[in-house]
């Protein structure tokens, strides 16, 4: 079953969703307290400017609560880049997260992609540098990249940051998973930011809370965050969702149990999928990319497994899939029903 994104699950009722890299540990006691707790603050507008979120993120990022932006989801600060800065040039990677290239195209934005290949097993290299020259505007990479898991380099990346700050091109570094990953805060762009550098951060996948949409971008500069503010709608986040996103900021503990629990599990099913038969692409994060025959993922879909069938991705053709790592027991159920569709 193709699909332009994961968790679209509705219309088929009784499965198990690998499709969507959510927090299999689910949605956090504190933050579903505090979702319940703020239903009587839904008759009032929500605070357009997000002003004590942006306090408790400053205080978590170590950086001026005037360089945040929050918004609904990563994906509606990605569209209110875009439209902030209309670039005429971009470059991405592919494969990559297609709402780069839906949003560049809104604005009419002529997209270069830099092709990342199987035979190097989608890593993102120093072959990408030429290709920032000064005629572009904006560049996106993410890291781990989706939907390959690939990790960029530190020291690949700090080369980027170099060369976008050169030629005064606008770096987009997509860290959403970043934290699921373990010792993640070594492969980030944080230490090598500069003043035309945002970093995309994310609540929805590492707090299970997709229904609420929550996201935030760190800037390098007052000049980035002051734009992307002007962009966009005036009440962006709800305050629900504001709730839920000062909530979450304290669940420490959680986020350190998910990724003892995703490093384990990850190595499980890695294992597992490639001892089934199946050709599994190195990465990190709470997905993995791997490759197998054609029409797997409809022959999972009949014994209740939704995986994500990649085709629709630019870059990835006919039996490339991607498939979230949940809860053990539920990770044996995909790997013995990959078995069975296999091998019989």
């Amino acid at each position: 079953m193709i699909q332009q994104h994961g968790g679209n699950i509705e219309q088929l009722g009784g499965i198990i969703d690998f499709s969507a890299n959510i927090n299999p540990l689910g949605i956090p006691d504190g933050v579903r307290r505090a979702v319940a707790e703020a239903v009587d603050s839904i008759e009032k507008y929500p605070d357009p400017y997000c002003t004590e979120l942006r306090m408790k993120l400053a205080g978590h990022e170590h950086i001026s609560a005037g360089c945040i932006v929050c918004g609904n989801g990563a994906d509606d600060l990605i569209f209110r880049i875009v439209h902030a800065f209309r670039p005429a040039r971009a470059l991405i990677c592919a494969p990559t997260f297609s709402e780069y290239s839906r949003a560049l195209s809104e604005v009419g934005c002529e997209i270069t992609e830099h092709l990342l290949t199987e035979e190097n097993g989608f890593g993102l290299t120093e072959n990408i540098l030429p290709k920032l020259d000064s005629s572009v505007d904006i560049c996106f990479i993410c890291t781990p990249n989706n939907p390959t898991g690939r990790l960029t380099a530190p020291d690949l990346l700090k080369k980027i940051a170099e060369k976008c700050m050169e030629n005064e091109t606008i770096l987009v570094c997509d860290e959403c998973f970043l934290d699921f990953v373990s010792g993640g805060e070594s492969f980030s762009i944080r230490r090598f930011l500069n003043k035309n550098c945002i970093i995309l951060k994310a609540f929805t996948k590492l707090y299970a809370m997709p229904g609420i949409r929550l996201g935030y971008a760190i800037c390098g500069s007052s000049r980035l965050s002051e734009r992307i503010k002007e962009s966009g709608q005036f009440w962006s986040v709800s305050a629900i969702a504001q709730k839920a996103g000062i909530a979450a900021l304290a669940e420490r503990e959680y986020l350190a149990k998910t990724v003892q629990f995703l490093t384990q599990e990850y190595s499980f099913l890695a294992r597992e999928l490639s001892s089934a038969g199946a050709k599994v692409f190195e990465g990190a994060a709470n997905y993995l990319l791997f490759k197998s025959r054609s029409g797997l993922g409809e022959a999972l879909l009949s014994e209740g497994i939704l995986i994500r069938d990649c085709q629709s991705f630019h870059g990835l053709s006919d039996g490339f899939f991607r498939t979230a790592v949940r809860t053990h027991n539920e990770n044996i159920r995909l790997v013995s029903a990959v078995r069975r569709c296999l091998n019989g």
